[in-house]
């Protein structure tokens, strides 16, 4: 019984410093800003079809890593979220906004909750640049 009590406490404290909404994410992480002179849906389209070919997939039985993109073109932006799905919870890495400006666009992303944090910032801005390569 008391082995029960000690992985219920140590399955809490991991879970409180997990962000399971793309609130939470928002809320702990500090945001890195970049303006691209391109139009937020081609900027929107290069991040998320390559998100979603690079980062989707299954990590085993129980859990896999999911790129959620939606684009609201009657808004003006555009949101890509990373997050590892498991049986359990869903935890959020990364998040990405998208946003039309008067001369161009502004990519505004956080991460967080990943000791790849500057890992996933390069990879978002190449792929924002034009950049289709995934990473090793």
């Amino acid at each position: 019984m008391r082995i029960l009590g000690i992985a219920a406490l140590c399955a809490a404290l991991l879970l409180a410093g997990c962000s399971t909404t793309p609130a939470d994410l928002e809320a702990k992480a500090t945001p890195v800003v970049q303006t691209y002179p391109d139009n937020y849906q081609e900027i929107y389209r290069r991040v998320s079809t390559t998100a979603k070919r690079c980062f989707a997939r299954n990590t085993g039985p129980y859990s896999s890593y999911a790129v959620d993109a939606d684009l609201y073109p009657d808004l003006g932006y555009g949101e890509v979220t990373l997050s590892l799905v498991n049986t359990i919870t869903r935890n959020y890495y990364l998040s990405v906004r998208i946003e039309k400006q008067p001369k161009g666009s502004r990519l505004t992303m956080r991460t967080g909750n990943t000791l790849a944090t500057n890992t996933y910032i390069d990879r978002i801005e190449a792929w924002a640049s034009g950049d289709d390569t995934c990473p090793l």
